[in-house]
């Protein structure tokens, strides 16, 4: 696997070069019955099968590439064909089945419900503004203050600092 892996990133290296960007692909794992691994892969462009084989070769990852179209209308029937065979439940610990170019997002991450910003403003600034939300404070050896922690507007307070 670690070998397979290594040669689809050269692969994906002589994708960019001779297309000036890099192609956006899905890309689907998948064990033979004898378990020798090899990809499907559903690529946004054209490729010709004879430079696909003649840069798989350069990239040491063989002579057989079989190059199929799949019709946008029928990309889900494809990839749930070889998402759900039961070869892929017997794939390697830790191997992805599924893997993706960064352009496409099969699984979207839900929205946070915390909002986070870095803000360039002395520490003593903000501890005025918000002392009055105040859970807890921190101060050095020194008296000096570290850090505090707040109880956003709106909420009550339970444990306030003083």
């Amino acid at each position: 696997m670690r070998y397979l892996n290594k040669t689809f990133a050269k692969l994906r290296t002589y994708l960019k070069r001779y297309y000036k960007i890099s192609p956006a692909y899905i890309r689907v794992l998948e064990f033979q019955k004898n378990g020798h691994p090899h990809f499907h892969l559903l690529i946004d462009r054209f490729i010709s099968w004879a430079w696909l084989r003649e840069a798989w070769q350069a990239v040491g990852g063989g002579s057989f590439v079989n190059v199929k179209f799949v019709d946008i209308h029928r990309i889900s029937r494809y990839l749930s064909k070889y998402l759900t065979k039961e070869l892929l439940l017997s794939a390697p610990l830790r191997s992805r089945r599924v893997t993706s170019s960064r352009s496409i997002h099969l699984f979207e991450k839900p929205p946070c419900e915390t909002k986070w910003e870095f803000l360039r403003v002395p520490i003593f600034m903000l501890y005025e503004r918000h002392k009055k939300y105040l859970l807890s404070v921190k101060l050095d050896e020194d008296s000096v203050l570290l850090s505090f922690s707040i109880n956003p507007p709106g909420q009550e307070l339970t444990n306030a600092a003083t």
